[in-house]
């Protein structure tokens, strides 16, 4: 039976005030705004690389909240299932671009939120569920308990349907300590269909350590995923399927914002893999990650054709057993 979706989501989108390049957020005169958060940055990316994707979330009904709902839809995403409500606000956070050896500041305004609140029983599980991939974050459990149960809750919904599960940690030292993330999303990491963590996630939080190539196949023996792909900055990611290692290589790149490019390796993956190929979902992954490491804002404004015309011009990705 074909599915109405590639990729489905629950999460939190935040507005971002920046400033530029070289100024200070105590002293800079004007800010830039845009939109931002890791579930709709992938479904995003997802969709321009022309993939049906949804993102579903709570969002106050303001000017603030329809910005939101709008951005994200703008770039192809469904956003028909977004729980409106009039209480609460929206998440916003600030953003000082980092200049060696003052690293990128971020600070975050997200209490008493609408999507704090957020309970399963508002979603329409049957539209989120009505898809080939249900993708989750570690972002979305830390908010509050509402929302831990709700991704719970989702997880248990999609393995109860046969839907695969994919899950990107994204640990956020500034949202819970480590041993508070490990305790909370290590249950819903059990059994991912697809997993993805950084190098980082992977000893901050879960004590794992070693080469990429042995560490890859720690965190999947530990959490018992399908697919476990660990991604390592500028040096590209690793990816551990029980059988195959697959391996992809950075890019040199001229950095313009850094916040996204994560998500957008993540969408590539699930991109390669909705097409059959986990070493293609790699290469894409890699170059998306580069592009978006270009482009201001959270968001992967390209598109396949780019990203191909990338992949023709970089040496040849490695596949290994």
């Amino acid at each position: 039976m074909s599915k109405r979706f590639d990729v489905t989501t629950v999460g939190s989108t935040m507005l971002r005030l920046s400033v530029q390049p070289g100024e200070r957020l105590e002293t800079a005169p004007m800010y830039e705004v845009r939109t931002a958060g890791t579930e709709s940055n992938t479904m995003v990316a997802l969709a321009r690389m022309g993939r049906q994707t949804a993102w579903v979330s709570r969002l106050t009904d303001n000017a603030l909240g329809r910005r939101v709902a709008r951005e994200i839809g703008h770039h192809g995403v469904d956003v028909s299932r977004v729980v409106w409500t009039t209480e609460a606000r929206n998440e916003v956070f600030f953003v000082e671009a980092g200049a060696s050896p003052r690293p990128t500041q971020v600070i975050y305004d997200r209490s008493h939120s609408a999507v704090a609140s957020m309970q399963t029983a508002e979603l329409d599980l049957d539209f989120l569920l009505d898809t080939r991939i249900l993708h989750l974050s570690g972002i979305l459990p830390a908010l509050s308990e509402q929302c831990l149960q709700v991704t719970r809750d989702l997880v248990q919904a999609a393995r109860s349907a046969h839907v695969p599960v994919s899950f990107d940690v994204n640990y956020r030292a500034k949202l819970w300590s480590p041993q508070q993330a490990a305790r909370s999303l290590e249950p819903l990491m059990q059994g991912a269909d697809y997993l993805f963590l950084t190098r980082e996630d992977a000893g901050q939080v879960f004590g794992l350590q070693g080469e990429p190539e042995q560490l890859v196949r720690s965190c999947s023996d530990r959490f018992g995923a399908g697919l476990c792909v660990v991604t390592l900055g500028g040096e590209g990611g690793v990816a551990w399927d029980g059988h195959d290692l697959h391996k992809c290589s950075g890019y040199p790149v001229e950095a313009q914002d850094r916040l996204g490019a994560g998500d957008c390796f993540a969408a590539g993956v699930l991109c390669g893999v909705l097409e059959g190929s986990v070493s293609q979902g790699m290469a894409f992954g890699a170059a998306m990650a580069a592009l978006k490491l270009g482009i201001r804002g959270d968001y992967f404004v390209s598109d396949r054709a780019e990203v191909l015309r990338l992949l023709d011009s970089a040496p040849g990705r490695e596949v290994g057993r």
